[in-house]
């Protein structure tokens, strides 16, 4: 049974002495404070040491200066171990560096790029487990170590990067478990630093050469992020459109306010997929724009200018205009004076061909005037009156004109309309031109005994028309070209049918006019549908 101090004090005033007992108590008790004041004074050492390694976590983990992250993890590991000295190996490729140094007696680290060949780091490497040894070993820095400690420096699914190490030169006091823990730690902070450098500093490096491209390139690209807003653009996007540094995350609505680009993006929000336009801004330049969606980016418009092309292409098309004009009346003088050749006299049979053959050259060539003077009005915009024109009416006319034509090639003509009145604000004499066009194709392509079959229909806010045949169809490769100028599909399925290869080009051309489009199916050896769409009519109330 031991005492209380007030017990004590009193058989003391008493001049009693403790026995043996109570002796033996009170130094246990003393070595029992005392062990407890070492244990105390060891977890405040260690929790200043862990505070220490955070606060250092913390500093490394701020920067993305690579070179600064080698000197505090340097300075760190020396000063928290205190060894004689540390430094800190980083693997390129199949080659070893010392890159930091940092010796007791130095109040800086020394950055190296220094190539090493040190067994141990590459042991460490190797394993990813470190690695502890008291005895004379030779190290990365060429020097005599008594003890050393290396851990690696890993991070996920990257591997094992480096190696950070400490060393005793001329104390053979070995390192302990808790030093080893201490190092480990920082390794881990500098390896993770260490990687968000490598990637900040790619990440500088392609942003950078993105730069560099979009400084440099010709074109107006303008990259717009999931929500719409401006994120990147090249410096001659930034001079077409007036955009500056502060249009970066704004709306690009606020300054991308051309109604041909707004259109654009509404038909993206509608389509998905590559859309082309041709885009006039106010200074009157022309831009031939493509519009990509890009999933996890936004969208991508790319603008090459075109002013000059069209300059030319306008000045071409009226020369050519201007030249069929020219030749038209002195071909239709020639093709009179052959067309009177029998009233002159009796023609034998080989004259009679010779006439025949030269008359038939002559519809030809007169053909394809017509037909280049109405590509080069309808671009130009001539003979272009609008008005509310019922296609339904167009298309039973139109049918009821090639009945002949059809019956004389077997060809089996039907019609189908839904809804009429099927109305568009559109040019009546180009746009029976369109169905002419294409309802002769459809015959003049067929194989008797054939069909063709001409329907339309309202498809909400449009007009829908088809012409589909059971033809010779079109070549997968062919399809892409035939609404250009002049483009004829060569077969032998097509060798002996006549052609001037501008009916398509002046279908194309008077449907987009009208703010429409057209394309094509086609299977080879089965048939084609031509399709075009247009904006439906409404009828102020």
């Amino acid at each position: 049974m031991g005492y209380d101090g007030e017990t004590w004090e009193t058989m003391s005033e008493l001049g009693e002495k403790p026995n043996a007992m109570e002796t033996h108590d009170a130094s246990g008790e003393s070595r029992l404070q005392a062990t407890l004041a070492e244990t105390n004074r060891r977890l405040n050492a260690r929790l200043q040491e862990l505070n220490t390694i955070y606060t250092v976590g913390k500093s490394v983990t701020a920067t993305l200066d690579a070179g600064e992250v080698l000197e505090r993890i340097t300075v760190a590991a020396v000063n928290l171990t205190r060894a004689d000295e540390g430094f800190l190996l980083l693997k390129e490729g199949d080659r070893l560096f010392v890159r930091a140094v940092k010796a007791w007696a130095s109040e800086l680290p020394e950055r190296l790029h220094q190539k090493t060949n040190d067994t141990v780091a590459w042991q460490v490497i190797r394993s990813g487990r470190p690695v502890l040894l008291n005895r004379e070993t030779r190290i990365a820095t060429g020097s005599l170590a008594q003890t050393l400690l290396y851990v690696p420096l890993q991070v996920p699914e990257v591997g094992t990067m480096g190696v950070l190490a400490v060393v005793n030169r001329q104390n053979e006091t070995p390192f302990t478990e808790n030093q080893l823990f201490t190092l480990s730690s920082l390794a881990d902070f500098a390896a993770i630093a260490l990687e968000n450098a490598r990637l900040f500093a790619q990440r500088e490096a392609e942003r950078s050469r993105l730069s560099a491209i979009l400084e440099n390139v010709a074109e107006a690209i303008v990259v717009i992020d999931e929500a719409h807003r401006l994120w990147l653009w090249s410096a001659t996007a930034a001079q077409a459109f007036g955009l500056t540094e502060e249009a970066r995350g704004r709306p690009a609505a606020d300054y991308l306010t051309n109604a041909e680009i707004q259109d654009l993006f509404s038909q993206a929000d509608q389509d998905g997929s590559v859309l082309h336009a041709e885009i006039t801004l106010d200074d009157r330049r022309v831009y031939n724009a493509q519009l990509s969606t890009i999933n996890g980016v936004g969208r991508v418009v790319i603008m090459q200018e075109i002013t000059h092309l069209k300059k030319m292409d306008r000045l071409k098309t009226e020369f050519v205009s201007t030249v069929s004009h020219d030749l038209r009346s002195p071909l239709t003088t020639v093709q009179g004076y052959i067309a009177l050749l029998d009233r002159a006299g009796s023609l034998n049979q080989m004259q009679a061909d010779f006439v025949d053959k030269a008359l038939t050259s002559l519809h030809h060539i007169t053909a394809l005037i017509s037909d280049l003077l109405d590509v080069g009005r309808i671009e130009a915009g001539y003979d272009l009156e609008m008005q509310p024109v019922c296609m339904d009416e167009i298309v039973l006319e139109v049918i009821e004109a090639a009945k002949v034509s059809a019956a004389e090639a077997d060809i089996d003509l039907s019609v189908c309309l839904s809804q009429p009145p099927l109305q568009v604000w559109g040019n009546m004499r180009r746009l029976r031109q369109v169905l002419e066009n294409l309802v002769g194709n459809a015959i003049k392509y067929n194989s008797a005994p054939g069909k063709v079959e001409v329907r339309a229909w309202r498809n909400e806010a449009h007009i829908m028309i088809t012409v589909r045949d059971t033809g010779i169809g079109i070549p997968a490769e062919e399809q892409a070209r035939i609404f250009e100028r002049f483009y004829r599909v060569n077969t032998v399925d097509t060798e002996g049918i006549q052609g001037t290869g501008l009916g398509l080009a002046i279908v194309k051309s008077v449907i987009e006019k009208h703010n429409g489009r057209v394309w094509v199916e086609s299977t080879l050896g089965i048939g084609s549908t031509f399709a075009f769409l247009l904006p439906l009519y409404q009828p102020p109330t």
